[in-house]
């Protein structure tokens, strides 16, 4: 039997062709590849101009972002782990994202390598088991929120929201059964960084901006609060209508939440 490896090279660029997407956001274009992640994503690559022919090319931080929220914590040794795939990609690894710059000839070589890069960092999933317990602040949160609530709100956990750029997702949603604003909290762990951790919860007050879920009001949890800087402490003061601080080895206590609900209900 002759193959016609034409025909087979002429199905696969379809496909390809077919399934690669670019959309204009802001003063961007962000690109869908199919790159297909260990959970079941395509991956975005954004890319921003520089100049006339200079291009900014990065995942916007969709991939650590992603192991965040499946719980993964990036630790120093997984940090390390994502700066060797980046070398081995010819891109950087820096301020949690893989990014590099390009020239037009040189584009599409570089945005390839960023979604290899970005596509397999997703595989740190394939080692990580999910545990049934509850972190120990979270669980406290939520018994708090529950006993706060009772018959006059409901409280959701792990509710995810689309904003313009990407999906996020805040730990528990309270929603009023009668009139009143629903109320997001956010428990901000400093786990690759106290200024980490309040960027990515800035990004995503900003990035909700004109939908709905950008009416909610914002209750933001500084975990281990002893070692945010201020920049930090500035940054989510100026996105959250009410910040709460719990230092290390200090539970929550249901006055700060009962009290922090109560200013934003």
């Amino acid at each position: 039997m002759i193959v016609n490896c034409h025909s087979i090279k002429q199905v696969l660029s379809d496909y390809l062709i077919s399934h690669v997407d670019v959309q204009q956001v802001r003063d961007m274009c962000v690109a869908t590849i199919p790159f297909a992640t260990v959970d079941n994503r395509w991956i975005d690559i954004f890319i921003e101009p520089r100049a006339s022919d200079f291009f900014l090319i990065h995942d916007g931080g969709k991939a650590v972002n992603e192991l965040i929220l499946q719980g993964i914590k990036i630790t120093p040794s997984i940090e390390r782990d994502l700066a060797l795939l980046a070398e081995r990609f010819d891109v950087a690894y820096s301020e949690e994202m893989f990014q590099t710059g390009a020239k037009m000839a040189q584009f599409a070589e570089r945005a390839y390598a960023i979604g290899m890069a970005s596509a397999l960092a997703m595989v740190q999933l394939l080692d990580h088991v999910n545990i049934a317990i509850e972190d120990p602040l979270e669980g406290q949160i939520g018994g708090f929120l529950r006993r706060w609530s009772k018959t006059k709100a409901q409280v959701n956990r792990n509710v995810k929201v689309n904003g313009g750029l990407k999906q996020h997702s805040f730990d528990y949603v309270v929603t009023p059964r009668k009139k009143g604003p629903a109320i997001a909290l956010s428990i901000l762990n400093p786990t690759a960084g106290a200024l980490s951790a309040a960027e990515r919860f800035g990004f995503k007050a900003k990035d909700l901006e004109g939908t709905q879920f950008g009416k909610w009001k914002r209750v933001a949890v500084e975990a281990k609060s002893e070692v945010w800087s201020r920049e930090a402490r500035r940054i989510v003061e100026k996105c959250a209508d009410v910040v709460i601080e719990v230092p290390s080895g200090s539970p929550a206590t249901y006055d700060q939440i009962s009290e922090a609900l109560a200013q934003v209900a």
